[in-house]
């Protein structure tokens, strides 16, 4: 935002320079980006954030100044020089909904005189990137920068019976707005209307049937409080961003409505001639005081590790406006109506330390009166970070928003909208973690890294009865190779076995059984190069190769392999305890098994019916072949098991004994040694 630093002055003595000044704004909170020299005159750009309303106009910087500064604080001039008769004969305002306008004041001033405006306000106005229109205008615009309330002036003789009624708008309603726009209003937008018609998009923009003219010589003023989401709702609707709406989405201060309305007729009784009617008419059905804050002084000193004596505290707070008691060990401070921030203790402690100056306040370690303790999740999830680093693969943060279609494409849940998102590509929470790894790598891969290995811990999103949920999920991206080729050596790429070797890996540390079958794999990954993750009946999660076809918009030419896991099932099992088992001091004996096994046959069931006979150290497959020489039917393994005891070799007839066993448990499967 646009503040100039000679209309500061207006409000409070300030000796420094543009630049000291402007050093000590930023200290408080208040970033000045730029210090510009424009038509004479410096004009200061000020980083304000959404939650501060109040420092969108020059009164409230200027107050932030005055506490800063500690000086005092000179508010604009509040004398009205009000004439007869009472501004109620001349106009009758109505609230006939509460519930989104809390308050609505009026100002009557007739026999005014429309012309251009001293040349003073029209460059300060200009300067702050407001175009100069007519005296009653530019009033109503130079009081909004000065005290930050939209106000609106309404030509009186153009409202039907000189009624203000604030409604709702009516099915099939329209509304020629002040840029020229004829709009279709509906239930959800709350305007301004007279007894005919709507006359005005309320907190948004004023209609062009009652718009200041030449013409006009008795005026209405509106300052008004509107329901920020109301307002916030119709703007979008219709997207427009208007210097009211901006401050009304932001919450405005229900107080600063008949100030603002008085400001402005006095304005207008010294540079437009006209003559104020006793009296505001000012409606104000729902007025409710608001409640006091507890400040402690321990929990003061607690926060800040320093000590602020209590005169400054109550100088700080009462310079911005809180109303401040002492009591106890503490204060009750009730914030300002503008303040919508301050809600909580933390609150006014900021305020205070952000005025008295962070730089003055002595760096201290906070007293612990218990050692900290990781929760339990936290030791396996930093686990499981470990042996992902360990395995090559860097950590990636992404949203917990996504498009829509990616949703439907992906997930695996019901969608759950967001009601007011961000941007139309995350307008909802996601359901799948897989679309935002697919990002991450083709952003890696258009940059040209081309061996890539990415892993995320995120929650994902499911709705649930009267609720939802938000399961741990860890997501696993990687392409390229797993090998890179080099001098001497071709490389080797990246496949389905490595991909599911390093899932195998990454959960070894967990008291945990996976196991992977081809059942209920999702559309999106390749038939073929793909597994469903399990434990026990439960499913866990998925991986393999993406699908080509899932990923039109990437045109990326390479496989992408991702697997994604569901992880609080593991977090809730316990973590292996490290064990220390002596080293055989005789060699194993290795014995290989050719077998005709039944086509459908996976090697998990083979795992499983094989068990665990005593002194077999694994079972691996060596080879598996296909052919004439082979069965219909049926295919070929090699399989591979390995014997060992602790500390005497086996014989051939222990071996042979065993790997009987072993056939025997095979048979239940149809499985047969080949001859």
């Amino acid at each position: 935002m646009r503040i100039l630093y000679s209309w500061l002055k207006d409000y409070v003595d300030i000796p420094e320079s543009p630049e000291e000044l402007a050093d000590k704004l930023t200290m408080a909170g208040l970033t000045v980006d730029e210090i510009l020299e424009e038509a004479a005159e410096t004009v200061y750009e000020i980083e304000i954030t959404a939650n501060r309303p109040d420092e969108m106009n020059h009164l409230g910087v200027a107050r932030e100044i005055s506490a800063i500064c500690d000086r005092p604080l000179k508010a604009p001039a509040d004398e009205v020089p009000e004439q007869e008769p009472d501004a109620s004969t001349r106009a009758a305002i109505e609230i006939a909904d509460a519930g989104l306008c809390s308050r609505y004041a009026g100002r009557v001033i007739v026999d005014v005189e429309v012309k251009p405006s001293p040349a003073w306000m029209s460059k300060r106005l200009e300067l702050c990137g407001i175009r100069s229109i007519n005296n009653v205008a530019d009033i109503t615009n130079y009081v909004l920068l000065e005290t930050g309330q939209p106000t609106h002036a309404f030509d009186l003789d153009l409202l039907e019976e000189n009624r203000i009624i604030v409604r709702s708008a009516r099915p099939g309603e329209r509304l020629q707005t002040l840029d020229g726009i004829d709009r279709e209003l509906s239930g959800e937008n709350l305007v301004i209307a007279d007894a005919a018609k709507p006359v005005a998009l309320a907190g948004v923009m004023g209609g062009l049937a009652t718009e200041i003219s030449e013409k006009t010589r008795n005026v209405l003023i509106e300052s008004a409080w509107f329901q920020p989401g109301s307002v916030r709702k119709t703007a979008r609707r219709f997207g427009m961003h208007t210097e009211a709406s901006h401050r009304f989405e932001r919450g405005a201060d229900v107080e600063a409505t008949v100030p603002a309305a008085d400001r402005i007729a006095a304005l207008l009784a010294e540079f437009a001639g006209g003559k104020v009617l006793r009296g505001v008419i000012d409606v104000y059905p729902s007025f409710s005081d608001r409640a006091a804050i507890r400040l402690r002084r321990g929990r003061l000193k607690q926060i800040l590790g320093a000590s602020i004596p209590d005169a400054e505290v109550e100088r700080i707070l009462a310079a911005l406006g809180f109303g401040v008691t002492v009591a106890g060990d503490g204060w009750n401070v009730i914030p300002p109506a503008g303040r919508l921030d301050v809600e909580r203790e933390i609150d006014l402690i900021e305020e205070v330390v952000r005025i008295f100056g962070y730089d003055r306040v002595a760096n201290t370690l906070p007293q612990a009166s218990v050692p900290p303790e990781d929760p339990p999740e936290r030791r396996a999830a930093n686990k499981l970070r470990s042996a992902a680093r360990s395995l090559g693969y860097s950590e990636t943060i992404s949203l917990s928003f996504m498009d829509s279609r990616d949703a439907a494409r992906f997930g695996r849940w019901q969608v759950m909208p967001l009601k007011n998102p961000l941007t139309e590509l995350q307008d909802c929470l996601r359901n799948s973690s897989v679309p935002a790894m697919l990002r991450s790598l083709a952003w890696n891969l258009n940059r040209g890294e081309n061996d890539v290995r990415l892993f995320e811990m995120g929650r994902l999103y499911r709705a649930t009865n009267g609720g939802h949920e938000e399961p741990a999920i860890l997501t696993i991206g990687v392409t390229g190779s797993a090998r890179p080729a080099s001098l001497g050596d071709p490389g080797q790429p990246l496949d389905f076995f490595q991909l599911k070797a390093d899932v195998e890996a990454l959960f070894g540390a967990f008291s945990v059984e996976l196991g992977f079958d081809t059942e209920d794999i999702p559309a999106y990954y390749r038939q073929g190069a793909s597994a469903r993750i399990t434990r026990g009946d439960e499913t866990l999660g998925f991986l393999g190769s993406i699908d080509p076809r899932c990923l039109p918009e990437e045109k990326l030419r390479r496989s992408l392999w991702v697997a994604e896991v569901l992880i609080d099932p593991l977090f809730a099992a316990s973590l292996r305890r490290t064990r220390f088992e002596p080293i055989s001091r005789v060699p194993a004996v290795h014995r290989d098994l050719s077998l005709l096994v039944p086509e459908g046959t996976s090697f998990a069931q083979i795992i499983a019916a094989a068990g665990k006979p005593e002194h077999l150290v694994s079972i691996e497959p060596q080879e598996i072949f296909r052919g004439r020489q082979v069965p219909a039917g049926h295919y070929s393994l090699l399989l591979r098991t390995v014997w060992q005891k602790h500390a005497e070799s086996l014989t051939d007839e222990e071996v042979n004994t065993h790997t009987e066993t072993v056939l025997k448990k095979l048979a239940s499967l149809g499985i047969q040694q080949r001859k």
